[in-house]
């Protein structure tokens, strides 16, 4: 079986990952995938020093293009990026996308106001786990709705990944407030959302999102699927990509799709 497309993953041109991206090229097409995009990340204003390296997407474009020649016939090479959006963010984050030829662009939620879900220990700001979900899905909702250059929204329930004790992780169907009005917001916009493979990898017992996230984007007529592994080693390219479609089969699913100068295709599963 074909595992058809790895389209979020990660090589040294972010600032997590210190990845050869020729080496995750390799693994791909020694795995037998059909189409690999990277994805490198593009937060902006990040609020810790350590980690704030601003993407070179010059540099980006000039490996891409030479790599891209390099493999052409032995796979589809797509030019990717992973855009941090937040609201305080999202006219520069356009301004940035506009101005490359990227062939496929995921948004993801990284920050929330100019802090770090993660490193700034946003959760514990809140007395109650409840209600920073709220926050975070909300400001979701708020991020997606000003945030135009972006083809699907990445890994939707990210934070899951960070909780210490997944059991105090709030039932999903308690945000369908602001999850529903997100989907049908992406749906309207021609704009799908993605299956990342990494929550396995990450101590979860799902992927992102959950199944009952994707049962409700099926039942309002979304179309636009992705997949990807969310890779930062060229080891971990293509895992999870055929649980993935499984998944995508059992919710209803009969397609995927795939981004070219950032037009959908789909691909039949």
């Amino acid at each position: 079986m074909s595992l058809i497309m790895d389209l979020h993953n990660h090589c040294e041109f972010s600032f997590d990952s210190s990845t050869p991206m020729e080496k995750n090229i390799e693994k791909a097409i020694e795995l037998g995938i059909d189409y690999l995009s990277i994805t490198d990340h593009l937060d902006l204003f990040y609020p810790h020093e350590d980690y704030r390296k601003m993407l070179d997407i010059e540099g980006y474009f000039a490996k891409y293009n030479k790599l891209q020649e390099k493999y052409s016939g032995r796979i589809k090479f797509l030019s990717g990026i992973e855009v941090g959006i937040q609201t305080t963010t999202a006219q520069v984050n356009d301004e940035i996308v506009r101005s490359f030829p990227f062939d496929f662009v995921i948004g993801s939620i990284h920050e929330i106001n100019g802090e770090d879900l993660v490193t700034d220990f946003v959760i514990e700001k809140f007395k109650d786990i409840k209600d920073f979900y709220k926050y975070y899905y909300e400001e979701t909702q708020k991020a997606v709705e000003e945030s135009k250059e972006f083809d699907v929204l990445g890994h939707i329930d990210y934070m899951d990944r960070y909780i210490d004790d997944i059991k105090s992780i709030p039932d999903i169907c308690e945000y369908k407030e602001y999850l529903i009005p997100t989907l049908k917001n992406l749906i309207s916009r021609n704009k799908g959302i993605e299956v990342n493979t990494a929550g396995p990898r990450k101590g979860l017992p799902y992927m992102h999102p959950k199944k009952q996230v994707l049962e409700w984007y099926k039942e309002l007529g979304g179309e636009i699927i992705t997949i990807g592994s969310d890779a930062h080693q060229a080891r971990d390219i293509g895992k999870g990509v055929e649980e993935a479609v499984e998944l995508l089969k059992e919710c209803g699913f009969t397609t995927v799709s795939v981004f070219e100068k950032r037009k959908e295709k789909k691909i039949l599963l």
